[in-house]
């Protein structure tokens, strides 16, 4: 009787404070029912198997420091473009033949600076790639068969030579060591440190 009483007293509380029970199979809110969020977008890896993806990767904050007059862009189309012919005599970071022939089997990642218009005898070219123990040594052995200026840096060897008595700046820089071969050459261009600025960036 008294749980008869207490049913009783429940139904007229729920009446007077007008509360109403939810509907019987009424679905409720779940956490599973959300949109799913969206993925987030791919980003380009920085690194590439040890080395910058590209040359803005390269280069990055250092378009001051190569061409402090704005003269020279990052790969212009009509040197750097799709389809755009490389001549191995004057295509990769070196003039001379020997090396260039090295370089060109293996390009690896090629950034020109050069004027964004046309051909121009201002211009420098970086080159970097991974590079064998043989490659390696039969560089060096052609470098100091060159008669180039040479010294340990970087744990590696930095090899620069500079040609000026024509009125016209002419150079070449090569790094070999740590797996990599970093080599440049330049005409009328190339600031003072170019290279120890990109060990830097590349090791630290």
């Amino acid at each position: 009787m008294k749980r008869a009483t207490s049913v009783i007293l429940c139904i007229a509380v729920l009446a007077l404070s007008g509360c109403s029970a939810p509907a019987a199979g009424a679905p409720t809110p779940s956490r599973a029912s959300n949109p799913a969020s969206a993925p987030a977008p791919a980003t380009t890896p920085n690194v590439v198997d040890g080395l910058p993806a590209n040359c803005d990767v390269l280069f990055s904050g250092q378009k001051s420091f190569v061409s402090p007059d704005g003269s020279l862009v990052l790969n212009p189309a009509w040197k750097s473009g799709p389809g755009t012919s490389r001549p191995v005599a004057s295509g990769y970071g070196t003039y001379d033949p020997t090396l260039a022939g090295m370089l060109s089997t293996d390009p690896g990642m090629i950034c020109d600076w050069a004027p964004p218009a046309g051909p121009s005898t201002t211009f420098l070219t970086t080159q970097l790639r991974h590079v064998d123990a043989a490659t390696q040594q039969a560089a060096l052995a052609r470098l100091q068969e060159l008669g180039w200026s040479c010294s340990s840096e970087y744990g590696g060897q930095w090899c620069l030579t500079n040609d000026s008595h024509t009125g016209v700046s002419i150079g070449e820089s090569q790094f070999l060591g740590k797996g990599i071969w970093l080599a440049s050459d330049w005409n009328n261009a190339g600031p003072e440190n170019y290279t120890p600025r990109l060990l830097t960036i590349l090791f630290g």
